[in-house]
């Protein structure tokens, strides 16, 4: 009878174990899970703000150049920002970030940027 009892106690125990071991390892995925996301969120707002800077700094540095040339420099000035901070990007990204940053500021900006780029 004290056997059985023991083997009784044994395998509430290891269920009891198992039981708590699942939903740890549920607790610490949904964590690490919160916090990539986090982590990632936090990311494309950097370098959503770094391709606002590039086109912005492009303009105003290189006005005598045109589209191409232009892209080509914010997207190397992007790039190396983003080295610097340790974050790797690839050319579509890069691309991608400068084209809708520029339509931001197009858009932003309306007909006083038409008027700049005119002018010029």
């Amino acid at each position: 009878m004290h056997d059985l009892v023991m083997t009784v106690i044994e395998n509430i125990l290891i269920i009891l174990v198992t039981l708590a071991a699942g939903f740890i390892i549920a607790y610490l995925k949904k964590r690490i899970g919160v916090e990539g996301m986090l982590r990632i969120e936090r990311e494309l707002a950097l370098k959503q703000e770094l391709a606002i800077l590039a086109v912005r700094f492009i303009e105003q540095v290189y006005r005598d150049i045109g589209g191409p040339e232009k892209y080509s420099r914010a997207a190397l000035w992007l790039s190396s920002r983003l080295e610097e901070k340790g974050i790797t990007i690839s050319p579509e990204e890069i691309r991608g970030l400068i084209e809708a940053a520029l339509r931001e500021l197009k858009d932003e900006f309306g007909n006083e940027w038409a008027k700049t780029i005119e002018t010029l």
